[in-house]
């Protein structure tokens, strides 16, 4: 079993923040794909909670996400603020997102002024359910940016979206202490999305692209959720 699960926060009838073009189910949908393609080329194996735009309730969400070592919960911000920021449990010491925040900044990306914290609840325990109950899971709450921020129009460019992406591929590399291979540099299988095994997407039920490209299925899924989809469904 793999030691890393990507979760690609919101999704289905949950869009996450949405605002001035930016929709946050579909950036974090994308982020997950991008990373766990990433990490699979890099020889770390890694799973996801969701390959589409489905409804992924609480419950279901942290079961699968208690069951692995890390979890990387990617999503993007509102609120009109300006910069990424990484959000761990009150129970780990955020190195790893020091990390995180140290390749941002390394790639000209802004960060919040107060970039790395935890939340306690009133309770005293963790204020977040996806670092609360999780069980035994290191999760990180990556915040990209900010859907309706200074950076707003900045972040519908996918060049730019991905390179923040990358930030992450490169702290998960160093964290395993595996050697990072630039995009620029020959990988065997390179378009694979899981395993090498090509996917049908189907929206509204009909079957539209059979893709092995994680790419060209988030921009597939991003289009026919600009045209209103109801459902999507990638298998």
């Amino acid at each position: 079993m793999a030691d890393w699960i990507n979760d690609g926060g919101h999704g289905g009838s949950d869009p996450g923040a949405v605002a001035k073009g930016n929709t946050e189910k579909v950036y974090t949908l994308e982020a997950e794909l991008y990373v766990h393609k990433r990490l699979k080329d890099h020889g770390i194996s890694n799973d996801v909670t969701r390959t589409s735009d489905v409804t992924l309730d609480e419950n279901p969400r942290v079961n699968k996400v208690k069951n692995y070592k890390y979890c990387l919960s990617h999503h993007f911000n509102a609120g009109g603020g300006n910069g990424a920021e990484f959000i761990h449990s009150i129970y780990s010491d955020g190195k790893f997102e020091k990390m995180l925040a140290d390749e941002f900044k390394k790639a000209g990306y802004p960060l919040r002024p107060r970039a790395i914290f935890t939340r306690k609840g009133s309770n005293g325990q963790d204020y977040y359910y996806m670092h609360r109950r999780t069980g035994a899971c290191r999760t990180t709450i990556i915040e990209y940016d900010f859907v309706d921020g200074a950076n707003s129009e900045k972040i519908k460019d996918k060049k730019y979206r991905e390179a923040m992406y990358e930030c992450v591929v490169k702290t998960v590399c160093k964290q395993e202490g595996k050697s990072y291979k630039p995009l620029n540099q020959p990988k065997k299988d390179t378009n694979s999305v899981l395993d090498g095994n090509k996917q049908n997407v189907y929206v509204n039920g009909k079957k539209v692209a059979y893709l092995d490209n994680a790419h060209l299925i988030a921009e597939l899924v991003e289009k026919e959720i600009k045209n209103g989809a109801k459902k999507i469904v990638i298998e």
